[in-house]
């Protein structure tokens, strides 16, 4: 430090400091090596190849710094001194470093900080302002669909009872199609909804009823089995008949009260030749059949008690009763074990029937047991227990 105080001080002086002599060697373009030393003033080199000339600069008078140079060690000698330092040192616990703590004040001021910067009061004016324009427009929307659907619910009735006037089938189940549409829509269930939504079921499974009979099927399947094979008679069956309805009457064990709709089944069996049929569904239905005592013996006691009413079917020694439905027919398999066809119906169609002139234009007129009065009656029942009359 000291030699380089008196170095500067002399430069800047005036007086020449001792300085050595510092011997240099550089390349010419030639490619010859140029030596020469570098002295206190300006000098001139040449080339003693090629002649070119060289200008060096004088020695600079203030010391070149010294780089300290710093040991760095290998990751590997790095671990093995950490591994060993420990049995060096006298401590006998090594301490785990704490955890920055969490300032959850903080935190949840940050939050409603970016809440507040989205949420300006501005926006949530202009937010206010949409959700009312919206729900004023979804409300006069809501209010003009509830006045035309009621409009088109009694314009819709009242053309569908004219084309039942006329036999048009057909038009009376597009009518009474929007009908039920609009009693869905205005959520009505009191007996005129009801009332729609049942002639538009009964409309529709008249409009595509099989056009074969039971016994006409079975032949014709039996006949295709022997022919080809099974195989080839259910798929016949299902490309030619599924979907179409099927309007029956038949004996159902009313359900107990705890059943759910999705628990109620039935099956019954008609013998065809030798090849029986046996009719199977699970009809959600079938759960508004009540159930009711049968009428017993008169005694003196009850001999003066109001007789039953007309409407009222009895249960049967099996406890059954017999109602009236359609259903939509599914599929026809042939059961090896039982020898049997099976005719599945789809569950989701089924309903109960309640009209007696659609009753009777479905191919179902009065016989010696189900008498005109008895089928009024039992239909007068079923409409009872669907809300389809007062």
């Amino acid at each position: 430090m000291s030699g380089w105080l008196s170095r500067a001080k002399g430069a800047l002086s005036g007086r020449e400091a001792e300085v050595a002599l510092e011997p240099m060697k550089f390349a010419c373009p030639c490619g010859h090596k140029v030596e020469a030393t570098r002295r206190s003033e300006f000098q001139r080199v040449l080339c003693s190849d090629c002649g070119e000339r060289f200008f060096l600069l004088p020695i600079d008078v203030y010391p070149r710094p010294v780089m300290k140079i710093r040991k760095v060690q290998s990751p590997k000698s790095a671990e093995t001194t950490k591994t060993k330092s420990p049995s060096k040192l006298s401590t006998p616990t090594e301490v785990a470093p704490a955890r920055p703590g969490i300032d959850l004040q903080a935190e949840l001021t940050t939050a409603l900080t970016k809440v507040r910067s989205r949420f300006t009061p501005l926006r949530l004016i202009v937010l206010s302002l949409l959700t009312v324009i919206g729900l004023t427009g979804w409300w006069q929307w809501n209010r003009a669909a509830r006045s035309s659907a009621e409009a088109d619910f009694k314009s819709a009735t009242e053309s569908g009872m004219a084309a039942l006037q006329k036999a048009d089938y057909v038009e009376a189940a597009q009518h009474f199609s929007r009908a039920a549409a609009a009693a869905d829509l205005l959520h009505r269930t009191d007996v005129s909804a009801e009332q729609a939504r049942q002639m538009h079921r009964q409309l529709t499974a008249l409009n595509s009823l099989l056009t074969r009979s039971l016994i006409e099927l079975i032949e014709a399947a039996r006949a295709t089995r022997l022919r080809e094979n099974v195989l080839a008679a259910e798929s016949e069956f299902t490309n030619l008949h599924a979907g179409r309805w099927l309007v029956m009457q038949s004996e159902i064990a009313p359900p107990e009260a705890s059943t759910t709709p999705a628990d109620v089944q039935w099956e019954q069996r008609i013998q065809i030749f030798d090849e029986p049929l046996v009719l199977t569904a699970n009809l959600p239905a079938f759960a508004k059949i009540q159930a009711t005592s049968p009428v017993s013996p008169v005694t003196p006691a009850s001999a003066s008690a109001d007789p039953p009413p007309a409407g009222a079917s009895a249960l049967n020694d099996l406890g059954q009763r017999e109602v009236v439905f359609a259903a939509q027919v599914e599929s026809l398999k042939w059961n090896s074990e039982q020898s049997a066809w099976v005719l599945t119906l789809k569950a989701s169609s089924g309903f109960l029937w309640t009209d007696y002139g659609l009753l009777l234009a479905a191919g179902l007129p009065p016989d010696e047991l189900h008498t005109e009065p008895r089928l009024r009656a039992m239909l007068t029942e079923q409409s009872g227990w669907i809300g389809a009359i007062e």
